[in-house]
Formats: structure tokens, C-alpha cells, sequence
């Protein structure tokens, strides 16, 4: 009967999406699309082509799997391509939520692309040890022969004396005219490119020996590109405003010769209706005579930038070899962000990343994150096909009653700002006294509504809100069930949860609250199972998510 149901499902799905759902963001299915391109948090972003397939890498912190890939076919529709680090991430023990100075909100983040005529590359910064940006950093490289991998174990590149790059956001490019590979980065007020091996394994120089680009519009987020028989190094420029308030803009630096001399401007900054951060993207030029900006941007209060950083693309024209990104409404010779704009390439039917999930494969949809790596042990898609088994995880430290402490917390990225509505159902037959499991929107705090199974046999109701190391647990009524139905509803961050017993008749537990921006890390919706010992586990049978865009289907 499942299986007759999920079929039916499919097809639905399927309709769905050739019908090109539509909503307030993303593609608009009249050849337009709308500003965000993706209104989810995939940050950092890099772009590159392989064939007539568009690329994009985004950061992922401390969540497994590593350094997340998507893929599109026109700039606007992406979904999920593969993961350059698979679950768990072995190569560095610092991916194991048992460190005392873990990594949340730091690890893996803002990746560079490259391709030298036989491989792919990519390059990202990890903050291995904990330490607030602008203390200890290293700088990793993976390859792989296509885009779509497999990538090699990721490996740290180094100064030619093997010291450690103590900086984030590096920029590669590859010179497949004069066989040059090069590395920009950006270190104590400069922006210099450094020679590197055809292979993409060692930098030749060492720190402040490379060529100096600019000390004027320097920064984080360095990209080196060619276009037109010129060379350009863009980056991210933060200047204060009147008030104090520091503002990040897009820069850009042009040489005829990649020695220099490099002369620089400003191309990106607030206004058109943002106040913060419309920067940090990638150039895209287009066999069609067409320039693009994919970039991201975090705007708003701190409240509204509870989603992280959406994903824009800025139309650009270039003139007199300089390019003229978005739109520039106050005519100061700056760009601006552009809310809506004909589509890059025509022609491809709407798309966004994978959301609902029925669990019938024997692999786990790429749109679900682990917060550090998880016990491959305790969860399984092949026990009870067609269902994700979610054993108990025992908290990594005293604090029994945080969520920060528990391993395998599974979730994935909220989608859209309105309308979002998440449901799922999850047998319990298999719960065990003294057993909590929930159904969680994590970020700067832990929401959740849960059940917790008592003595009597009889379920807990649980809501879960508040500071993560003293959260507030608000019991409700006492419930004899083998199944449940959890559901949550966002609107413009403000969370409500609900239960049901029958699938049909959802009933409000807990208050509403405030989704919070926890830095560089997304909110996540998701589940969690935990005990006091490693007995009792929760079957999950499917997920469901509506919101206000473009919607994608999971992989039958």
C-alpha cells in the first residue's frame, strides 16, 4: 500500500514540477526571474562551468557532508549536484562533535573553483581550530576529474617554506593560454597572487612575495578571472559609514598583465532596498554576449537575517573594460542590486534543491545535514526500507538537557521566507523508557516539539525553546500513540509547532518564537533522538515542505 501511495505521490510531485511551481522568488516561469535566485543559505559561493553545466560551491561550517555542490543549466534553477567531503568527514578530528573546542559555525567555508585542462579544482578555507577569524586558519584543496566527483581527501596547501596560510577566502585561476596557475589571497591589508603548480599542489612563493594587486580595495572573497585579454581580481571591501557601521562592497581590480599594473573600483554597494553586505560572488561570461554576478547577501535587521545569505545574480554590462554590475539607481557610477531580470539562458524548466524526502532509497537525499559528523551506527535507510531509523544518541557531555551536546541531530536548510509549512510522520513503536526524540528548527537556539516516553509506557509532550545550555521545556498533555504527525510553519521567522495523532487535525504546542541568524550557520529543520544509553530508536516515514518558490522533488 506505501509503496502504491508513494508512487502516486511521485507522479503528483512530478506534475508539480512540470507545471513550473512558481512563487515570490527565483525563476518566474515567464522567462524572468526574481531576486533571490535562492532564498535558502547557501553562502560563499563560487561558480564554474563543465560543459553546458553550471557549477556552484557553498560553505558548509561543521555540517556533514562537506563543501556542498549544486548544479544548474541557466543560473537561476539549481539543485543538488554531490558533496566534495562525503558523511563522515574522516581526514581531521575535528569533525567529531567529542572535541572540547569544537567547531560550530567555523570549519569549511568560502570555496574557490579551478580547472587546468585535465582536472577540477577547488580551494576553501578551514578554520581548524577553533580560533576566531583572523587567528588560525589553513588552506585546503580537493580534486576530481569531473565536477561530479569523486573528490580527493582534501589535503592543505602551503607557502613555499610550508608554513600555514593563516587567511580565509582564497582565489585560484588557471591561465590554460600561458600555462600559469595562480592563488590570490588576501593578508595583513593586501591582495597579492601567488604562483602555483600546474597541479595545483604548492604555492611558489612565500607571504608578501607574490604580486601586489591592490592595498587600497583589499579583502576577503578573492576571485581572479580573464576576460577580453584582461585580468581581474574581485573581492569583498569593507568601509565604515557615517555611523560605525561597517558595510562590505563588491570590489574589482583590472591589469592588462597579470604583473601588473592593477588599478581598482568600487561596483557593488546598499541601496535599491538592502542596507548590508551585497557582495562576495562570482563573474559568469556567457557564449551569448551576456555577463553575470552570482553573489550573496545578508540584509535586514538581525532579526529578518534569520534565512543567512540568499543567493542574488546581477546582470552585468561591461564598458570601457570595466563591468557594471546590477543596477545603479543613485547614479554614482556604483551598482546596486536589481530585484527582477530576464533570464540568463531560456528555456529549462523550473528547479530548486530537494526539500521532501519518502525515504525509499538506499542513500540519504543530499538536501539533509548532519551537525558534526554523525555515528554511521545509529541511523539506517535500510533496516525498515522506506523509512529513516533515527536511533538514540547519549549527549557528549553533562549537559543532558542541550541540544549542542547530542550527536547525529539531522536537519536540513530552510527554504523561502513565507508560507512554510513542514510536515512529517514517525512511527514510535520502538521508543524506550527514558527516550526523547523531536522534531527541531535549530540555529542560535534549539526549538523543538518532542516526546519523551515514561515509565507508564505513555509519551511526554514536549517544547523545547530558549538559551541551548538552560532550555526552557514546557510538558504538555500525556499521549498513547505508535505514531505521531509533527509539523512547523514559518512566516518572516516567526515559528509555530504542532502535533496530530491522525494526520488530519494538528494542534499548536508551545509558543511562537523567533528564528535567530546564529552567524555563519543556516537554521535547519530536522529530528533528533537522544537517551541517557544508546536504546530505543524512532522510524521516520516521510517529510514533507511547502513554501514560497520554486519547489524541487526528491530523487525516487
Amino acid at each position: 500500500m506505501k509503496q502504491i501511495l508513494l508512487t502516486l505521490i511521485i507522479i503528483v510531485s512530478q506534475n508539480t514540477i512540470n507545471a513550473q511551481q512558481t512563487g515570490r522568488w527565483g525563476d518566474q516561469g515567464n522567462g524572468t526571474y526574481k531576486n533571490p535566485i535562492l532564498q535558502s543559505n547557501y553562502p560563499d559561493n563560487d561558480v564554474i562551468r563543465m560543459g553546458d553545466t553550471f557549477y556552484m560551491m557553498s560553505s558548509t561550517n561543521h555540517f556533514v557532508p562537506g563543501m556542498v555542490l549544486l548544479k544548474s543549466k541557466d543560473l537561476v534553477n539549481w539543485e543538488f549536484s554531490n558533496h566534495i567531503m562525503n558523511a563522515p568527514v574522516d581526514y581531521d578530528e575535528n569533525f567529531s562533535i567529542t572535541q572540547e573546542r569544537k567547531l560550530t559555525s567555523r570549519g569549511n567555508w568560502a570555496g574557490s573553483f579551478g580547472y587546468n585542462g585535465e582536472e577540477y579544482f577547488a580551494y576553501w578555507c578551514y578554520n581548524k581550530r577553533n580560533i576566531k577569524p583572523g587567528g588560525t586558519h589553513i588552506i585546503v584543496y580537493s580534486k576530481a576529474k569531473t565536477m561530479e566527483g569523486p573528490w580527493s581527501i582534501p589535503k592543505e596547501i602551503t607557502w613555499a617554506n610550508g608554513s600555514h596560510i593563516n587567511t580565509t577566502d582564497p582565489g585560484v585561476f588557471w591561465d590554460l593560454e600561458t600555462k600559469k596557475a595562480w592563488i590570490g589571497l588576501w593578508t595583513h591589508g593586501e591582495v597579492r597572487i601567488y604562483p602555483m603548480t600546474w597541479d595545483g599542489t604548492e604555492i611558489l612563493e612565500n607571504k608578501g612575495e607574490g604580486i601586489l594587486v591592490t592595498n587600497t580595495y583589499q579583502g576577503e572573497a578573492v576571485k581572479i578571472f580573464k576576460f577580453k585579454n584582461r585580468y581581474y581580481v574581485s573581492n569583498v571591501y569593507v568601509e565604515k559609514d557615517a555611523q560605525g557601521n561597517r558595510l562590505r562592497k563588491g570590489a574589482i581590480q583590472r591589469s592588462k598583465s597579470i604583473k601588473g599594473p592593477w588599478e581598482g573600483k568600487l561596483i557593488l554597494e546598499n541601496g535599491n532596498g538592502t542596507n548590508r553586505n551585497p557582495a562576495q560572488g562570482a563573474f559568469i561570461n556567457l557564449e551569448n554576449g551576456t555577463s553575470w554576478f552570482l553573489h550573496q547577501l545578508s540584509t535586514g535587521t538581525p532579526q529578518e537575517r534569520y534565512m543567512g545569505r540568499p543567493q542574488f545574480l546581477e546582470p552585468v554590462i561591461w564598458k570601457d573594460g570595466w563591468p557594471n554590475v546590477g543596477i545603479d539607481t543613485d547614479g554614482n557610477g556604483i551598482g546596486e542590486v536589481i530585484w527582477q531580470h530576464k533570464k540568463p539562458i531560456q528555456g529549462h524548466a523550473v528547479k530548486a534543491p530537494a526539500t521532501d524526502d519518502y525515504f525509499n532509497l538506499p542513500e540519504l537525499g543530499m538536501q539533509w545535514n548532519w551537525r558534526f559528523n554523525p555515528d554511521m551506527e545509529k541511523w539506517s535507510l535500510t533496516e525498515r526500507p522506506g523509512f529513516l531509523r533515527l536511533k538514540s544518541s547519549v549527549p557528549s557531555s553533562s549537559k543532558n538537557n542541550s541540544l549542542d551536546e547530542l550527536p547525529n541531530i539531522i536537519g536540513q536548510r530552510l527554504m523561502g521566507r513565507n508560507n512554510n509549512v513542514m510536515t512529517t510522520k514517525i512511527e514510535l513503536s520502538k521508543m524506550v523508557f527514558g527516550q526523547e526524540i523531536g522534531f527541531h528548527i535549530s540555529s542560535q537556539q534549539n526549538n523543538a516539539i518532542a516526546l519523551k516516553k515514561e515509565k507508564s509506557g505513555k509519551l511526554q509532550l514536549l517544547f523545547r525553546s530558549g538559551k541551548n545550555d538552560i532550555p526552557t521545556i514546557q510538558k504538555g498533555k500525556l499521549l498513547d500513540t505508535n505514531v505521531i504527525w509533527f509539523q512547523a510553519k514559518v512566516n518572516d521567522g516567526l515559528a509555530t509547532f504542532y502535533y496530530s495523532l491522525d494526520g488530519k487535525k494538528f494542534n499548536q504546542f508551545g509558543q511562537e518564537v523567533r528564528l535567530l541568524f546564529s552567524g555563519f550557520t543556516p537554521n535547519m529543520v530536522g529530528y533528533y533522538s537522544m537517551n541517557s544509553q544508546p536504546k530505543g530508536a524512532i522510524d521516520i516515514d516521510w517529510f514533507t515542505y511547502s513554501y514560497d518558490g520554486p519547489k524541487g522533488a526528491s530523487k525516487k
